[in-house]
C-alpha cells in the first residue's frame, strides 16, 4: 500500500515543522544517539540528509500559518496528542484538505491516526497495513 502511495505519481505534501523534526532525528543517531539508539556514522548522516534533500524535490511544503495554528484548536477539543508538532500536523492537512479534496492523513501513530478518524475517513495506518 505504502509503496503504491509513492509510486502512482500521487502528490504528497509535508509540513514544514517536519523537516526540523526529521533533520533533529537524524542528528541524534548521529551526534547524541538515545539508549535505543544504534549510532550512525558520519558517512551515514551525510548520505540520509541527501536522500532527504532530493526527496523534499518531489513533496510539496506547507507552510504553518495562523489558519493552521488556529485550527489546532478545533482539534484539541476533539481529542489530545501528547506532541504539539502531531497537532501542527493534523492541523495542517486538515486546513490543506479542504484544498485538495483526494488528500489522504499517513501516518503510523495510534493516537494520531485514531484523532484524524474523527476529521474524515481518508486516513491510512501504518501500522495496520
Amino acid at each position: 500500500c505504502i509503496d503504491r502511495i509513492f509510486s502512482e505519481n500521487n502528490q504528497l505534501f509535508y509540513l514544514s515543522v517536519t523537516y526540523c523534526e526529521i533533520i533533529k532525528i537524524f542528528y541524534r543517531l548521529y551526534k547524541y544517539p538515545q539508549l535505543n539508539d544504534k549510532q550512525i556514522s558520519e558517512k551515514d548522516f551525510n548520505l540520509l540528509n541527501a536522500k532527504l534533500s532530493t526527496d523534499l524535490f518531489y513533496v510539496n511544503r506547507i507552510s504553518v500559518t495562523d489558519e493552521i495554528v488556529n485550527k489546532s484548536r478545533e482539534i484539541l477539543e476533539m481529542g489530545w496528542l501528547k506532541a504539539s508538532i502531531d497537532v501542527l500536523i493534523l492541523s495542517g492537512f486538515i486546513v490543506t484538505k479542504d484544498i485538495y479534496k483526494n488528500l489522504y492523513f499517513i501516518t503510523a501513530d495510534d493516537d494520531l491516526y485514531d484523532l484524524a478518524k474523527k476529521f474524515t475517513n481518508d486516513v491510512i495506518n501504518l501500522n495496520k497495513i
